[in-house]
This record gives structure tokens, C-alpha cells and sequence, in this order.
């Protein structure tokens, strides 16, 4: 079964494609050698700590920080930390340190840019498989599947972490996140673009190789960032 939303971002039912639409050689590769590597990376391994989603294994999300590693716990909205010290450890408990700060950087942004390219011409796919296999989004599919040396794509990120993380520290559940989530394509003049939503976050990337990234002139970071990637 090929998840459009991985399961381990709370893909049920609603996000999986029709039999026969990928095959199982495909998602097996994809799953092992892209997907795996997108989920241990900015934003989507900071989603799975917090909510506390495990891993294929049942086991609890981890990230590494500079405090030391952050467990997910298996229940929405709380985490614990295996301090990287004992200063840190004494620090934590003395109320010294009170805050974790995370680096909103992809440490995959290939693996996380093909995981959205993928994402999107499945959700094409589900809606006219036909179209998922046309022309348009032949570069489309090759990124995502088996890019060529060179080939280069953007995403954007979109965040209000102020809205974002009030909803993290007052707690949530994976309904609630699953009611903030959507995916979607979105067709403009000269192309297709794909459109997810993690609650205040908006990821935004084109689905055809010959589409330029945005000027960013007037989208400020850390509200906007503009990630360009080559394989």
C-alpha cells in the first residue's frame, strides 16, 4: 500500500492510493532510500517527536539537539530528554535552562524536496491517473523516483511558529492534527504546484523542473525560507 501521507506523519486510509497505482519494487526503494531519510529531517522528524507518532518498529521518534537527544513519548504533546551531560542534566533541574531550541534547517533537504515531489504527483494520481503519468510531470516523476546527476529543485516553507507551538505546548492529539493537515495541487497559468499544510505550516513546491523559485524579496525569514536542492 503506498501512503501519500506517510504513516508515520498519521497517513491512514484517507492518504494511501488505490491498488496498483505504484509498484511495490517502487515504494519499497522509495520507503528505504527517500522516505526514511525526509522523516529523520526538518520539519517532519520535529512533528513526529511532538506528537509522539512511532516508527515502523513501534519504537518513539528521537532528535538529536545540542542538549541531548529528544524522545518522543507516544502521547501527543509530551517529550522527554536523555541529557548529552550531567551539567546539562543539573542545569535542567537547577532551572537554568528552561528552553530547547531546534534548528529549522532540512538535514536531508534532497531526500525532504523528492518526498514532495512524490507527494504531489500522488495526489495527481489520485484524483486522474492518467494525468500523473503524462507528459507534465515526467520531470516531476524522475526527481522523485531516480533524479538525474545535477537536477536541481525548490520548496518553500511557510510557518507561523507562534501559532504553531502554542499549539504544541498547550498539548494536542492526533485527531487535531489530522484535522490541520491537507494536501493538495494547485494549478496556475504554466504549471502545477503541490500544497501541504501541517497545521501553520505550509509547504509550497512546483511539480515541472522548469518553474524558478520565487523572488524572496519580499517574504521575510524565519516566516518564509527558500530551499534550493540539487542531487
Amino acid at each position: 500500500m503506498s501512503h501519500i501521507l506517510p504513516a508515520s506523519l498519521g497517513g491512514e486510509g484517507w492518504a494511501c492510493l488505490p491498488d496498483g497505482l505504484v509498484c511495490s519494487q517502487c515504494n519499497q526503494y522509495f520507503g528505504e532510500k527517500v522516505e526514511s531519510l525526509a522523516l529523520q529531517s526538518f520539519p517532519f522528524l520535529l512533528f513526529r517527536v511532538l506528537l509522539g507518532i512511532p516508527t515502523r518498529k513501534g519504537n518513539p521518534p528521537r532528535m538529536a539537539t545540542h542538549l541531548g537527544v529528544v524522545r518522543g513519548s507516544l502521547k501527543a504533546g509530551q517529550i522527554g530528554l536523555d541529557p548529552v551531560n550531567q551539567e546539562v542534566e543539573e542545569a535542567i533541574n537547577g532551572g537554568r535552562i528552561t528552553q530547547l531550541r531546534v534548528l529549522a534547517e532540512p538535514t536531508e533537504p534532497v531526500a525532504v524536496c523528492r518526498m514532495l515531489v512524490k507527494m504531489g504527483v500522488e495526489v495527481v494520481a489520485a484524483d486522474s491517473p492518467e494525468d500523473a503519468r503524462g507528459l507534465k510531470f515526467d520531470s516531476a516523476r524522475i526527481f522523485a523516483r531516480c533524479p538525474v546527476r545535477g537536477m536541481q529543485w525548490w520548496f518553500v516553507i511557510s510557518t507561523n511558529y507562534p501559532g504553531l507551538f502554542s499549539k504544541f505546548r498547550d498539548g494536542i492529539s492526533i485527531k487535531d492534527w489530522l484535522s490541520g493537515v491537507s494536501l493538495s495541487v494547485h494549478r496556475f497559468d504554466e504549471f502545477e504546484a503541490f500544497r501541504i499544510q501541517l497545521m501553520d505550516m505550509i509547504i509550497f513546491t512546483p511539480l515541472d523542473i522548469r518553474v524558478l523559485p520565487p523572488d524572496m524579496k519580499e517574504f521575510r525569514e524565519p516566516d518564509y525560507r527558500l530551499f534550493g536542492v540539487r542531487n
